[in-house]
């Protein structure tokens, strides 16, 4: 017989990824208004924070009422406290599609477009994005350790951005405004894979039930 809290953890899982996707596309519709210009997706990013918003306070309690409900134990109970760890870390990178779409509105007029630097990092934000969901909705540990191993990278990306932005504002003919929206672009993006982290960090206390933030190991 299927154990009751089988269903309650069935939803959970349902409910943790619906948010994740709202987060992954707010990512999504952020860079397209970056590349693009789009003011409409930069928009509809900063409308629908609230949603996800709310979708984490729902999730904040539910997961207390399973904790309370069924003082759950080993596994059931690992899964319950990744979960609580990982909301706050899907909400964070809704947080930072809105800031990403508020950067985007300032460079709007802007006919140069952004660096390609930038266009590298914004693929290998939407890869760390598709790799966290997977990780996430499986449980798979390679797939953790991986996006894990590979924040270094974008750590990389990030510092060479920022160092390519300095460079551009040291000529005093362009303006600094761009360079200046460039660099919190970069750094929001570079935000969004240390949330993936985090939550892939949360994928493999769940498995194997030990703290590995900060080390992954």
């Amino acid at each position: 017989m299927e154990r009751i809290i089988e269903a309650d953890l069935a939803k959970l899982k349902t409910d943790m990824l619906t948010v994740f996707h709202m987060a992954q596309a707010g990512v999504e519709k952020a860079l397209r208004a970056v590349f693009a210009r789009d003011a409409a997706a930069a928009r509809a990013v900063i409308a629908s924070d609230a949603a996800i918003d709310g979708l984490e306070c729902t999730l904040d309690a539910e997961i207390l009422r399973l904790l309370a409900l069924h003082q759950p134990v080993a596994g059931d109970l690992r899964y319950i406290l990744g979960c609580m760890r990982a909301v706050g870390d899907i909400e964070r990178i809704g947080d930072q599609a809105v800031g990403i779409a508020h950067r985007a509105l300032l460079l709007e007029r802007e006919a140069v477009p952004p660096p390609g630097s930038l266009e590298e990092l914004a693929e290998a934000t939407r890869a760390f994005l598709v790799r966290t969901a997977t990780c996430f909705a499986e449980l798979d540990l390679d797939i953790a350790r991986r996006v894990c191993e590979e924040s270094e990278d974008i750590l990389e990306l990030n510092v060479g951005i920022l160092k390519e932005m300095t460079q551009y504002m040291r000529d005093a003919a362009r303006p600094m405004e761009r360079a200046v929206q460039i660099c919190f672009i970069a750094h929001g993006l570079k935000r969004v894979c240390d949330q993936c982290t985090n939550i892939a960090e949360s994928v493999v206390f769940i498995r194997e039930g030990a703290c590995s933030r900060h080390r992954c190991d």
